[in-house]
């Protein structure tokens, strides 16, 4: 039997406020599902982390709907359980109906896994369905009840034992948790909203499963064994990203011993591009650059000092591609750096002296929206009298209420020439 093994699609997730679901997720939808139709596998198994946050936008749920409904008319068997980005009640509120059509997913955590057996050639498979786990949750009356069992690791070997395992039969485990191989970490990215020694499982743990798909990594690879596998994310979601194979895991099975992992190219609306560079050179870049549409960009500047609206001049010759501005200062360039002399000596309105300040912090320029947001707050102050009104020792609740509209107008999209639509 063949199936695909897909994980971490975070319908509804944004690239540096660039909202993705209606546009690359979705056209990674309809590619995937002409891979399905291709390749033509028995079973779909997504491996956690649906969505992005645990009450999802509007599109992100008609995302997933139209996913589920495509497959279940291929007559396709798919396999979900929630990652940690995701509701389980939400997930899996209509799973008795869904199951009706072969869609499986893995209901609230119980001492008995949700388990299917689909019957193939050229031997059935059992797919285990164990959703994102906590200690608590495995040690909780309603599961295993127990007192003494503290670490992920301990959790996860004791909830599996519980299971009854026919091991001379073939057995997939679809999981969704920080597993290591031997005490090797998996390589991470930015995009992922972990890690660093949080809920760590060991593969050892899954040696009674032929095939373990694996969510919650972002980077596909392999822990130990071939067929301990992170699916890794469909797309780019952080330019620690850049580089990465985005193909799809298709799996075979023709026997205990005898299972393929192949990848799958698929076609993605953007790919990512960086440059690094001086302002004149990042714009000589963009000038020099035919087929920006094709890309999310990300540009990284190197100079010492960079002036307030270096990000306008940016956003001319790269238009909506740019998507991020980071500032770096090198070993050779600090030594010029401009932060050593105070703001203010060196003739800057508080504005500019924000821009500053900002870069400083955060390594890197602020967006159109925040420098709005800033103008707005030193107009409220200005009609005071003063930048700070330092004679004044609170704010007036008129002028609380207009910046909240506002803020809440910015949030929403719907302030006149908004284009980032989001709030920091």
């Amino acid at each position: 039997m063949k199936f695909f093994h897909i994980a971490d699609l975070h319908f509804g997730k944004m690239l540096h406020n660039v909202p993705l679901t209606e546009t690359d997720q979705a056209y990674w939808v309809e590619q995937f599902l002409q891979a399905v139709d291709t390749y033509e596998p028995d079973a779909v198994v997504i491996a956690g982390d649906i969505y992005d946050r645990r009450v999802p936008p509007p599109e992100a749920l008609k995302l997933f709907d139209h996913l589920l409904t495509e497959l279940s008319r291929r007559d396709r068997s798919v396999f979900v359980i929630p990652g940690n980005h995701d509701s389980t009640v939400r997930l899996s509120h209509v799973h008795e109906l869904l199951t009706s059509h072969h869609i499986y997913i893995a209901d609230e955590l119980g001492p008995e896994l949700t388990h299917v057996t689909v019957h193939a050639e050229p031997a059935d498979v059992t797919f285990w369905l164990l959703p994102y786990l906590f200690p608590r949750l495995v040690a909780d009356e309603r599961v295993l009840n127990r007192d003494d069992l503290s670490t992920y690791d301990e959790a996860a070997r004791a909830l599996l034992d519980n299971q009854h395992i026919d091991t001379a039969a073939c057995n997939v485990l679809v999981a969704h948790q920080n597993v290591l191989a031997g005490g090797t970490h998996p390589e991470h990215s930015e995009s992922e909203t972990i890690i660093g020694g949080v809920g760590e499982i060991d593969a050892s743990a899954f040696d009674a499963f032929d095939y373990v798909a694996l969510g919650h990594i972002h980077n596909a690879q392999q822990m130990g064994r071939e067929t301990v596998r992170y699916a890794g994310c469909p797309l780019y979601y952080d330019f620690s990203e850049l580089g990465r194979s985005k193909a799809l895991t298709l799996v075979t099975i023709n026997g205990k011993d005898d299972i393929q992992v192949e990848k799958i190219d698929i076609p993605l609306l953007h790919e990512l591009r960086q440059f690094t560079g001086c302002l004149d050179e990042l714009l000589a870049e963009g000038t020099a650059l035919t087929d920006k549409d094709r890309y999310y960009i990300q540009c990284i500047l190197t100079d010492p000092y960079v002036p307030p609206r270096a990000l306008e001049q940016l956003r001319e010759v790269y238009g909506d591609a740019l998507v991020n501005v980071k500032r770096v200062i090198t070993q050779e360039t600090a030594a010029d750096n401009p932060y050593l002399t105070p703001a203010a000596d060196r003739g800057l309105n508080t504005e500019e002296q924000f821009s500053l300040f900002y870069q400083e912090q955060r390594g890197e320029l602020p967006d159109g929206t925040q420098e709005r947001l800033i103008r707005r707050i030193l107009e409220q102050q200005s009609r005071r009298g003063s930048d700070w009104a330092p004679d004044v020792k609170a704010v007036p609740q008129e002028d609380s209420r207009e910046l909240l509209d506002y803020l809440l107008e910015m949030s929403q999209g719907t302030c006149p020439h908004e284009s980032e639509g989001q709030v920091p």
